[in-house]
């Protein structure tokens, strides 16, 4: 994967590093990737740059992304299912992430969505994760699902189903 590049004070490139944060929040641990980019020290009194020694920067752009990874956190230390979860049921049952979305009663990219940038909503995380625990409660709402047709309802159905006695 590319790296990305992002430019500093001298407008000089440089790359887009992460680490794996852990915070304490109300006593609940959270644990998320943080991106950040290194540049010289600057003294917030006085405006002096120290050249010699370089640390944490964020743009814009790279808190709002740190701010959405906490949050999600968050959600996911709170019960909500996790982007990962989501996409390993998918994958095990085969089931597109946007017939995913339809079946659980969302919009065709809500699923999408979720999987790539995180759960937006505490509740939302939640009811996905009971879903994601229960093959029974997905597979009566394939069945009830009326925007797909009959066929591929049977086949989602029998995919869930198997290996249950």
């Amino acid at each position: 994967m590319e790296t990305k590049k992002i430019l500093t004070r001298e407008n000089l490139p440089t790359d887009e590093l992460s680490e794996q944060v852990v915070r304490n929040y109300k006593g609940i641990k959270l644990a998320y990737t943080e991106v950040f980019y290194l540049d010289n020290e600057v003294d917030e009194e006085t405006g002096m740059i120290n050249k010699e020694t370089k640390v944490k920067h964020y743009t814009k752009a790279q808190m709002e992304r740190n701010m959405k990874a906490l949050k999600n956190a968050y959600h996911i230390a709170k019960g909500a299912a996790s982007p990962a979860e989501i996409i390993e049921f998918r994958q095990k049952y085969n089931i597109p992430a946007s017939i995913f979305s339809i079946i659980l009663g969302f919009s065709k990219n809500t699923i999408s969505n979720i999987e790539a940038e995180g759960v937006t909503s505490l509740s939302t995380g939640r009811l996905i994760k009971i879903c994601l625990q229960n093959k029974n409660v997905v597979n009566n709402y394939v069945q009830m699902c009326e925007s797909i047709d009959h066929t591929k309802r049977d086949e989602i159905s029998k995919r869930l189903m198997e290996g249950i006695i």
